[in-house]
């Protein structure tokens, strides 16, 4: 095994170490969705990575929307819209 095999390795192991922290770390996430409809009052139904998730808002949403959405110390229960991106015209 020469260096640049170990380096890699290493690489791969502090890397791997990291994800799994990251996905038990209690931290707020913050990442973007598209909002797919209405669930109930004050709550959305959104689109992450292939995934369907439901958000609370304040804020009148509509389908197709670009929101910020919070999961509060990595409570994917918890989940709440933090604004929404102005659409762009087409």
């Amino acid at each position: 095994m020469n260096l640049q095999d170990v380096y890699k390795k290493l690489v791969e192991d502090i890397h791997y170490l990291f994800k799994n922290a990251a996905e038990t770390m209690k931290f707020d996430r913050t990442f973007r969705a598209k909002v797919t409809g209405s669930a109930s009052k004050g709550k959305y139904t959104i689109s992450y990575k292939n995934r369907t998730l439901t958000a609370r808002c304040s804020q009148n949403l509509h389908p197709n929307d670009t929101v910020w959405v919070c999961a509060p110390c990595n409570d994917w229960n918890s989940l709440f819209i933090l604004a929404a991106e102005p659409q762009e015209s087409s």
